[in-house]
């Protein structure tokens, strides 16, 4: 019974501290630098049986393949880090490099080297 008094003479006090509470879970969507965690989808645009074109930043950018990107043989896409993007949609290779793994039937992506301290998720095509 004492503690319904508390909570009814501090409601206010309440509110706010759930407020505050609410507000820190989406601060934890962050990462140390402030930025959103939020990844940028960029797809791969050349032939994935060339292990130049798979390496090449220049074929991997945010404009959709028209691919679907559920197997593991053929390079198709991957989840970057928007920084790691020049300002044109394209995979920055200062920031990401990329090298091509042999797959059955062509080529995959792998990150070899870069500034990005993040490692992209990839998705390849049948």
């Amino acid at each position: 019974m004492k503690t319904i008094t508390i909570i009814r003479k501090n409601f206010l006090m309440v509110v706010a501290l759930a407020t505050v509470i609410g507000f820190s879970a989406f601060k934890m969507a962050e990462d140390k630098t402030g930025k959103p965690l939020a990844p940028v989808t960029i797809y791969f645009h050349g032939e994935a049986d060339d292990p130049t074109q798979v390496a090449d930043a220049a074929n991997w950018s945010d404009t959709p393949n028209g691919q679907s990107c559920d197997g593991d043989n053929l390079a198709c896409s991957m989840e970057v880090d928007a920084e790691d993007l020049t300002p044109s949609g394209q995979l920055d290779p200062s920031k990401i490099q990329l090298s091509a793994v042999p797959s059955p039937s062509g080529y995959t992506p792998e990150k070899t080297g870069g500034s990005s301290q993040t490692q992209p998720q990839i998705f390849n095509r049948n």
